[in-house]
């Protein structure tokens, strides 16, 4: 059987090209497995117009190359069959283009498992981003690119590394899939081998410099190089993806299970907007893809500044803006004693929004969450003390019919109000309820044992993985402050933000890390119980 090989590389990354692996580049480390392949009889490149001269600098004029202007999984779909069409191969093995550590071993043994039974769809599961192709049988493409058509929600979108199997699951039971199950499951690590932008090729570079001194089985040893990567503190922690940022000293009522409520308030003054635009700049310098998060303490939308703030991050081409608040009247003539209506100020915010589009992180420029908590104004008042529940779910309507889709209602969840959780659920969880579909049941943060023990589940994994949050995760208290991490916002101090270099702060980090990876716990971290959640 004969397959064609399609390298995917309009994720436009110039960190994709840049030689750092021994004098190749991540595309050209690709471009070499995928001609080592035995069952290739063809490879094609998928990519933007904007780095088709890239491309064919470094795979030369025999490689075929398809560019577009845009790829939108319709069009990714149309053109996977119309090359197999072309080329008369069975089937498609389809990968990224800027994956170093594309495994052959890995990749044939698919392929085997693939022609063995079969199978319309393959893929490895339990592996790192970027390890092994999905592949895909020429009949089945075929059916793909005329059920894309039929599914309003996908076939526009830009195409992403679920694409193909996003797709796929909508009528799943439909499809001979067969799978290669990893022997140690490293999902829980996330790690990512790819070089689509600057934290994970950050981490495939310090991959490749670790492994260097492997002997030649060990480097085609796929676990191998997963073990060397999850003891290695400078792959599994690069560059902060998650920036939270405290600008408002102040909630909208004091919560009696929120620790700066009740635990400490460090600044005394909100953040200055001068300060912010500079720590902002700072921000996209050292990762122009990451999420900025206005809500660390305080409800960021109480800040007589606030949609300036906002201004500031979405006008990046690659930030994101979080915004965490529990509701506000934006239904107010006036707002924060300003002339302008608040709703006039969210409709020119949602405008720019718009102009602003996508971001190459899969996220919108501006993202809202909004503090639900309850089904009824009592218990809701008694997370929200003086505050109206009625107020929260106008704040969801409101938003979301000026940024639909990136607004989200969310449940903490405590013992408290464990008993409306199921109608939460039902209620927000369907497509045209006024978040359309989008809400997250937030776990509580006894914040190492500092507050009350009132969770209702224990989530926690069996075995404890490096904390996401002191490997991702860069927290700036409205003074510039930056602890270690949020649950020692109070107690830590690793230097300040706003007159001192993010890099330098950040590389304070490593020693914390790698304890936690040696599994040697401070008495904070040895209670603690957040290291499992992700922020983005």
């Amino acid at each position: 059987m004969k397959s064609l090989i399609i390298l995917f590389a309009d994720n436009f990354s110039s960190f994709g090209f840049e030689k750092s692996f021994d004098g190749k580049s991540a595309f050209e480390k690709t471009l070499q497995w995928a001609e080592s392949v035995k069952s290739s009889s063809k490879i094609e490149v998928f990519c933007h117009e904007d780095n088709k001269n890239d491309v064919i600098a470094q795979a030369g004029t025999d490689i075929c190359v398809k560019s577009k202007k845009e790829w939108t999984n319709e069009i990714l779909f149309s053109e996977i069959s119309d090359s197999l069409t072309k080329t008369d191969c069975d089937y498609a093995l389809f990968n990224f283009a800027f994956n170093p550590f594309t495994d052959l071993n890995l990749t044939e043994k698919l392929v085997s498992t693939h022609e063995n039974f079969k199978s319309e769809y393959s893929f490895a599961d339990g592996y790192p981003s970027g390890v092994c192709p999905e592949i895909l049988d020429k009949g089945l493409v075929k059916i793909l690119s005329e059920l894309i058509k039929t599914k309003e929600d996908l076939k526009n979108q830009k195409v992403t590394r679920t694409s193909i199997f996003d797709l796929i699951k909508t009528d799943i039971n439909s499809f001979e899939i067969e799978t290669e199950i990893s022997t140690n499951d490293w999902r829980l690590l996330r790690l990512d081998f790819s070089c689509d932008k600057k934290e994970n090729y950050l981490s495939c570079i310090n991959l490749f410099d670790d492994i260097k001194n492997m002997s030649e089985s060990d480097k085609a040893d796929i676990q191998k190089i997963c073990e060397a990567a999850s003891k290695n503190v400078n792959v599994l922690k690069t560059i902060p993806g998650y920036f939270n940022i405290q600008i408002s000293k102040d909630y909208q009522s004091k919560n009696p299970y929120c620790a700066y409520s009740n635990y400490g308030n460090k600044v005394d003054e909100n953040m200055t907007l001068a300060g912010f635009k500079n720590l902002i700049k700072k921000i996209n310098d050292f990762n122009p893809d990451a999420v900025v998060s206005l809500s660390l303490w305080g409800d960021p939308v109480i800040h007589p500044e606030f949609f300036e703030f906002v201004d500031e991050v979405i006008k990046y081409p690659g930030l994101t803006a979080l915004i965490e608040t529990d509701g506000f009247d934006f239904n107010s003539a006036d707002y924060n004693s300003d002339s302008a209506a608040g709703l006039k100020k969210l409709k020119n915010l949602s405008d720019k929004v718009k102009l602003a589009g996508k971001r190459k992180n899969g996220f919108s420029s501006l993202i809202w969450i909004v503090n639900v908590d309850a089904m009824t104004q009592q218990t809701y008042e008694d997370i929200h003390p003086g505050m109206n529940l009625e107020n929260a779910v106008s704040s969801v309507k409101i938003l979301n019919s000026f940024f639909e889709g990136n607004v989200y209602a969310q449940f903490l969840r405590i013992l408290k109000n464990e008993s409306e959780l199921e109608s939460f659920y039902r209620t927000y969880k369907e497509k045209d309820s006024i978040s359309n579909g989008n809400f997250i049941i937030a776990k509580y943060d006894h914040f190492c044992k500092k507050m009350p023990e009132i969770k209702s589940a224990d989530l926690a994994p069996v075995d404890r993985n490096p904390c996401w949050h002191l490997r991702r995760d860069f927290n700036v208290l409205a003074d510039g402050t930056v602890p270690l991490c949020r649950e020692k916002s109070f107690e830590s101090d690793c230097g300040n933000a706003l007159n001192e270099e993010l890099p330098l702060i950040w590389k304070k980090f490593d020693s914390a890390v790698q304890n936690d990876i040696d599994k040697k716990y401070c008495e904070g971290c040895s209670c603690c119980d957040e290291y499992y959640t992700f922020n983005f």
